[in-house]
């Protein structure tokens, strides 16, 4: 017979600190799991988000230019 046994998840507290800054003379860089979590801002992400929108608009025009619906 095969119990059940429920799984058990241990969620760790976040320890989020800045990254290092790196130069290149410096101490050796320590980068926790925390840190290394951590990207950049996301400003490349938002002007792709904005050029698609842009590009959606476009095409929207010009389909329902193209099917006499116009503006």
């Amino acid at each position: 017979m095969v119990e059940s046994q429920e799984a058990v998840r241990v969620v760790e507290e976040d320890d989020i600190r800045p990254p290092p800054h790196y130069t290149p003379d410096g101490p050796q860089q320590v980068i926790t799991k925390d840190t290394a979590r951590q990207g950049p801002l996301g400003g490349r992400v938002l002007l792709v988000l904005a050029g698609s929108l842009v590009l959606i608009g476009v095409a929207w025009l010009a389909i329902a230019m193209a099917t006499g619906h116009g503006l």
